[in-house]
């Protein structure tokens, strides 16, 4: 009887194991962050900070998922096939567009890793554009990617530079500003 209990112990122990580096491997796969020169926990720690909704959550201007992107960046990151400005219930100006073939709304509001992939698309087209303003001052606190990362993911691309160069558009934009601050100097 003695032997068996071992032999169960010693198979559970490695079975524990090989369970445990499997898991690991898996988060070190999914936690690897998918912009050069930045370490896991950073990442991870700025995913956190910019996922601001639940994924089923449909904002007051169309903006979707956990990242609340709109229409007009999903069609950027291939999402959906094109997108323009429309209505949305009662609210105006809304970013709306057309799904690629095979997603549809519900479908991406039920799927956070389909919304953590178009995120991840979104901000590694976003890095090299922003990346030359790493270092610019903005009222008193040096501006680091991440910071500039928040800023696109909220303002676009091209509205970074007026956000950083501009004290007028700092005010005018406070959800901008309130992103900046969530997330710079995390790297």
């Amino acid at each position: 009887m003695l032997p068996v209990a071992i032999g169960s112990a010693l198979l559970g122990f490695i079975v524990g194991r090989i369970s445990k580096a499997d898991r690991a491997r898996a988060a070190a796969s999914a936690t690897r962050s998918p912009i050069a020169g930045v370490d896991a926990a950073g990442w991870e720690d700025f995913v956190s900070r910019m996922a601001v909704a639940d994924k089923g959550h449909v904002g007051r201007k169309g903006k979707l998922g956990a990242f609340q992107m709109d229409a007009r960046r999903l069609a950027d990151v291939g999402a959906m096939t094109k997108a323009w400005k429309g209505t949305r219930g009662m609210e105006q100006g809304v970013w709306t567009g057309e799904w690629k073939q095979g997603l549809t709304e519900a479908a991406f509001l039920g799927n956070l890793p389909v919304q953590y992939a178009g995120f991840v698309r979104s901000m590694r087209a976003a890095a090299p554009k922003v990346s030359p303003l790493v270092g610019i001052a903005v009222d008193g606190k040096v501006a680091t990617l991440s910071g500039l990362l928040g800023v696109s993911h909220v303002a676009g691309e091209r509205g970074v530079e007026g956000f950083m160069r501009d004290p007028a558009v700092r005010t005018r934009f406070p959800s901008t500003a309130e992103m900046f601050s969530r997330t710079n100097g995390i790297f």
